[in-house]
C-alpha cells in the first residue's frame, strides 16, 4: 500500500508540475496576443510606405536613441521624424500597463520591457516618463536636476543624429531639426535666431551647462539607486508602491 501511495503521490506531481508548464505556455500565448491587438490598432499616416513595426519596438527604439526617460509625446514626435508614421502618445499608457502585468507573470519572457521612471526622493514610479528594463538602475531615477539634464542629453542625441542624417543626405534630417530647435533655443549659446541648426555648437553648449549640472544630478540618482538596490525585482522596476496616508485622506474629504 505503501508503494502504491508512493506512486500516486509521484503521479501527481508529475501531473502538477504539467499543469503549471500549461499554464505558463497559456500566459505566454495571451500575451503575445494582447502585445498583437496593441500592435493592430496602430493608425499608419500615408507617409509610412512600409510595414510598421509594433509600438513597443518603436517606443524602445526611440528610448535607445534618446538615451534618457522620455515623455510618450517626445517619443511619438521621434518616432514621426524618422519613420514617417506618428503613434498616438495616449497608446503608450495603455501599452505600459499591459507590458507590467505580462512582464510580473513571466519576466523572461522579453529582453526588455517599456517601464515607467522612478522618484529620487520618494522611489515610486513616473509613470508620464518612460524608460527602458535593461538600462541600469540609476539611469532609470529621476531626481531634483534630472529634468534639466536629461532634456540637455536629449539635445546632444538630436544634435548627432541630424549631424549624421545631413551627412548622409537623407531626408529625415528636416524633421529631426525641427524636433530639436525647441532644446536647442533652451540652451545659452546653442543656436542663433532664423539660423539652421549646428549640431557641433549644440553640443558644446550642451557640454557647457551639464558640467555645473551633471556630478550633482548623478550623485543624487545613485544614492536613491542604492537605497533601492536591495529591494526585489518588481520594486526596482516599477518602483515602491505609492503610500496612501489614511488620516490625511480622511481630513481631505471632510
Amino acid at each position: 500500500m505503501k508503494a502504491l501511495g508512493a506512486v500516486d503521490q509521484a503521479g501527481r506531481e508529475r501531473a502538477q508540475a504539467k499543469i503549471a508548464e500549461l499554464t505558463a505556455e497559456y500566459q505566454r500565448l495571451s500575451d503575445a496576443l494582447r502585445f498583437s491587438e496593441l500592435e493592430a490598432r496602430e493608425i499608419a499616416t500615408p507617409r509610412a510606405r512600409k510595414p510598421g513595426k509594433p509600438l513597443r519596438e518603436l517606443a524602445l527604439d526611440a528610448l535607445d536613441d534618446l538615451g534618457v526617460p522620455s515623455a510618450p509625446a517626445l517619443i511619438a514626435d521621434l518616432t514621426a521624424a524618422l519613420t514617417g508614421t506618428r503613434p498616438s502618445p495616449s497608446r503608450f499608457a495603455s501599452l505600459r500597463r499591459d507590458e507590467e502585468n505580462a512582464a510580473r507573470r513571466n519576466l523572461a519572457a522579453r529582453p526588455a520591457w517599456i517601464v515607467p521612471a522612478i522618484s529620487a526622493a520618494e522611489l515610486t514610479a513616473i509613470p508620464r516618463l518612460l524608460t527602458s528594463s535593461t538600462w541600469s538602475l540609476e539611469r532609470r531615477i529621476i531626481g531634483s536636476r534630472s529634468m534639466r539634464t536629461d532634456s540637455l542629453r536629449i539635445a546632444i542625441s538630436l544634435a548627432h543624429r541630424l549631424a549624421h542624417l545631413r551627412e548622409i543626405g537623407a531626408t529625415e534630417a528636416k524633421s529631426v531639426e525641427r524636433l530639436l530647435f525647441p532644446f536647442a533655443r533652451s540652451i545659452p549659446g546653442a543656436n542663433d535666431t532664423g539660423q539652421p541648426i549646428d549640431p557641433k555648437r549644440v553640443t558644446e553648449a550642451v557640454g557647457a551647462e551639464l558640467t555645473m549640472l551633471e556630478e550633482a544630478d548623478l550623485a543624487e540618482r545613485q544614492a536613491a539607486a542604492a537605497r533601492l538596490s536591495s529591494s526585489s525585482t518588481v520594486f526596482k522596476l516599477w518602483g515602491r508602491p505609492v503610500m496612501v496616508d489614511s488620516k490625511a485622506a480622511e481630513r481631505a474629504i471632510r
